[in-house]
């Protein structure tokens, strides 16, 4: 099995706004209903023009980033989205049917997948390299990969985000997301040096597996949010004092193997 460290955690919802936020809830049963979405990050006048996606994962790179005392400029980024931003593509395909040279040049420009890395990158001024993923439902688990063989190929930390924003309906029998979800885990190769949440080996397996059950209070709203399927793995690092092991479908004839080691827990 291969090894990575988790150094930095961020999540946002409407239920909770960060990290402790999350803990606070898993502890407690008491969650948020209309959480502002406002990171720091981006100057406000920026931030009005900026869509909810990249909003998203800007608040949520930052808060592992700081978490981890890590500047941009230190940290890959690898984004992951399974339908990227509905909102704008339900827009665009409405307008192009009607009446397509009235389509907003801003809305065609934040089309594409990798805007919010790209928005990212602008924002901090970082020149670290970064990566889109969308694999529908398996997104989670491809682009953990993606961003486990990075870190330890690379030997550099990496941001993975993963997140998905609510469904439009015309698009909901393709993705029924009900409510947006954005998590970032800021992975670094062991023995970096910093101070980190937990340790994970990680493989592959040739044998099918189901998705892991999301925690109760959490399964009403997020349960058909592909970029929510990390949220065991969260939930295991939150609360978890012995070791834990996980299997998410990477596709529909193998898995990926995850095992928690909460032993270093030393980051807040």
């Amino acid at each position: 099995m291969a090894e990575v460290d988790i150094a930095g955690l961020g999540v946002w919802s409407q239920s909770f706004a960060d990290w402790p936020a999350f803990r606070t809830g898993l502890k407690t049963g008491e969650w948020s209903t209309d959480v502002a979405l406002q990171p720091a990050l981006i100057p406000p006048r920026q931030r009005r023009r900026m869509p909810q996606l990249v909003k998203m994962a800007i608040e949520v790179m930052d808060q592992a980033c700081t978490m981890a005392s890590l500047k941009a400029d230190d940290v890959a980024v690898v984004f992951s989205s399974s339908m990227g931003d509905m909102q704008i593509t339900d827009y665009m395909c409405r307008i192009l049917a009607t009446t397509p040279e009235l389509i907003s040049p801003t809305h065609f420009h934040n089309s594409v997948h990798n805007a919010a890395p790209g928005y990212w990158s602008i924002t901090t001024g970082s020149f670290a390299p970064t990566t889109a993923v969308s694999a529908h439902e398996f997104t989670p688990t491809m682009a953990f990969l993606e961003a486990a063989i990075q870190v330890i190929e690379e030997n550099t930390p990496v941001v993975l985000v993963t997140q998905e924003i609510a469904a439009p309906l015309p698009l909901k029998d393709i993705c029924a997301s009900l409510h947006p979800f954005s998590a970032a885990l800021l992975m670094t190769p062991p023995g970096y040096g910093i101070p980190i949440a937990c340790s994970l080996e990680f493989s592959v397996s040739e044998q099918a597996e189901s998705w892991p059950e999301l925690h109760p209070a959490l399964r009403d709203d997020f349960a058909t949010n592909t970029g929510a399927r990390i949220l065991p793995l969260l939930t295991a690092i939150a609360g978890s004092t012995q070791p834990v092991d996980l299997s998410f479908p990477v596709s529909a004839s193998s898995s990926l193997i995850l095992s928690l080691n909460p032993d270093c827990h030393n980051v807040e």
